[in-house]
């Protein structure tokens, strides 16, 4: 084996093992949610429960 050859051989198992690990990282990688700050329904619970002038709901 000459050094052109070794050389070869060395980049091409460099390669496939770039790409192997490019394949798992992209099968088990999960992103992180991120936090809610607040839900809507807890943001806007009891907003419609007074009744406002002119709004209807004291009919």
């Amino acid at each position: 084996m000459n050094s052109d050859e070794l050389l070869g051989t060395v980049l091409g198992i460099l390669i496939v093992i770039l790409v192997v690990a490019v394949i798992l990282a992209g099968l088990f990688y999960r992103p992180r949610r991120h936090k809610k700050l607040r839900s809507r329904s807890t943001f806007t619970q009891g907003i419609d429960d007074a009744s406002v002038d002119s709004d209807g709901g004291g009919d």
